[in-house]
């Protein structure tokens, strides 16, 4: 019987070690694992200054009507500071390029309506 005690110690022993190896493989891996986590789930820094207010006001919904209306209202300006303050010659500088504006509008937008219903036609052929 003491010799079967000595065996079971030692294959109890062995039991042990073989299992704190699992354990000690199973958390470096799990560590390994919360390290990649841990850096996909890092805080992104925000930036401070001009060019985090630039790009916060960039992707808000209030930013394209905004800068439409400085752009036109600089565009008077220029036109009035030209003109000299002829105004018959500001109104023909600013009919032709609202008729600029309308020429390159129209030819932008046929030429993006092309496009997306070339890729919209192209899928209506997949799918046949």
């Amino acid at each position: 019987m003491a010799t079967s005690g000595r065996s079971r110690s030692g294959s109890s022993s062995r039991n042990t070690r073989s299992t704190s190896k699992k354990t000690t493989r199973s958390t470096s891996s799990r560590g390994s694992s919360s390290r990649a986590n841990s850096r996909k789930n890092a805080p992104v820094q925000e930036e401070s200054g001009f060019a985090g207010i630039v790009k916060k006001f960039a992707s808000s919904k209030a930013a394209s009507p905004i800068i439409f209306i400085a752009a036109v209202l600089l565009i008077v300006g220029i036109d009035l500071l030209v003109s000299w303050n002829k105004y018959e010659l500001f109104f023909k500088i600013l009919g032709i390029e609202v008729l600029i504006a309308v020429v390159v509008w129209i030819i932008l937008t046929l030429v993006f309506s092309r496009k997306t219903n070339s890729d919209s036609e192209d899928g209506y052929e997949d799918e046949v």
